[in-house]
């Protein structure tokens, strides 16, 4: 489950609420998406089946996320200890895709993915899955529309990487480091967003006793790096 007190912790106190606000807005959004999708378009009985399970998956994790919350009263910043767990990361990534096409599909966006079979990553799943999807929605957001992005993971001792590239209008230089503080927001884009998302990434991986950061992609435009401590 997500940390909510950990993630508060990580954030600071003043960017605690408007973060866990986001947080718990994204399952919403995907659920709707998947609703909406089955409402407006014919779906075989496979794929709708395959998107009310999806539906269902992010319902779940909404009530794992406001049952964190409940436990946190008044985001208090003590971190507690807690157990080191892990997870496929490539697992991950297929939830993470799987979660992010409704939004894809709107912007008519391909997501092609490469990686191992496996990569175990010392991290729990739901925070590698808001880490991964917050990345992956980043890049539908500023990539190109009718475009493509490119979600790879590989093993780079002592950590898993994944890469997230888009073909958009990339990260000014000037910015690589300042988008990833609340409220920040890279001078490139034209589009509307909340400068969280990136600080909740940066936040997970930092927890993790990992890393992110961004760089210009072969694509064109950015190319996200979230490394992870491998199992």
């Amino acid at each position: 489950m997500l940390d909510l007190k950990g993630l508060a912790g990580a954030l600071g106190e003043q960017a605690a609420l408007p973060a866990v606000r986001h947080e718990l807005r994204r399952p919403l959004t995907a659920i709707r998406g998947y609703l909406e999708t089955l409402l407006e378009e014919e779906a075989d009985p496979q794929t709708t089946r395959r998107f009310l399970e999806t539906a269902r998956s992010e319902a779940l994790r909404l009530s794992r996320l406001i049952d964190g919350m409940l436990d946190l009263p008044m985001l208090e910043l003590q971190q507690p200890a807690r157990r080191a767990l892990a997870c496929d990361v490539v697992e991950q990534i297929r939830a993470t895709i799987a979660l992010v096409s409704p939004m894809a599909r709107k912007r008519d966006v391909t997501i092609r993915s490469r990686a191992p079979k496996r990569a175990v990553a010392i991290i729990d799943s739901d925070e590698c899955v808001h880490a991964l999807s917050n990345l992956v929605e980043n890049a539908i957001k500023h990539g190109s529309e009718h475009g493509t992005i490119e979600v790879k993971c590989r093993r780079i001792v002592p950590f898993v990487e994944v890469a997230v590239e888009d073909d958009g209008d990339g990260v000014d230089p000037g910015d690589r480091t300042a988008i990833f503080e609340m409220g920040a927001r890279g001078a490139c884009t034209d589009r509307t967003g909340s400068g969280i998302g990136l600080a909740v990434v940066k936040a997970i991986a930092q927890r993790a006793r990992g890393e992110v950061c961004v760089d210009s992609s072969a694509l064109g435009g950015a190319r996200f790096l979230l490394r992870l401590p491998s199992k």
